[in-house]
This record gives C-alpha cells, sequence and structure tokens, in this order.
C-alpha cells in the first residue's frame, strides 16, 4: 500500500514539467545551432579543399 501511495504521488506530480520543458527546448536549440554550424564549417572546408586542388592542378615542374 505503501508503495502504491508513493507511485500515485509521483504520478500527479508536475514540479519537474517545467524543467523537462526547458530541457528540451534548450536541447533543440543546441541542435539548430549544432547543426548550423556544421554545415558552415563544411562549406568552409569544402572551399579550401577546391583551393588546394586549384593550387596544385597548377604545378608546373617543367624548366622550359
Amino acid at each position: 500500500m505503501q508503495m502504491r501511495n508513493f507511485l500515485a504521488q509521483l504520478w500527479s506530480d508536475e514540479c519537474g514539467f517545467v524543467v523537462s520543458s526547458e530541457l528540451v527546448f534548450v536541447a533543440t536549440l543546441l541542435v539548430i545551432g549544432l547543426t548550423t554550424g556544421f554545415s558552415a564549417i563544411r562549406n568552409q572546408v569544402v572551399g579550401e579543399l577546391a583551393d588546394v586542388a586549384d593550387a596544385v592542378s597548377e604545378l608546373d615542374q617543367s624548366y622550359s
């Protein structure tokens, strides 16, 4: 009976609901920010690799 009362009290307790909602909101913002940041980093890395490829293709080892 004591366990049933304890579980009923936990079921009706809403103190942690706001904290959970806030954590979901913060986690969502964090994921959106990380996605944006990683895509910006990806674009910059692709640009740098394209520059390196252009520089390597322009190498000329002939002596003429």
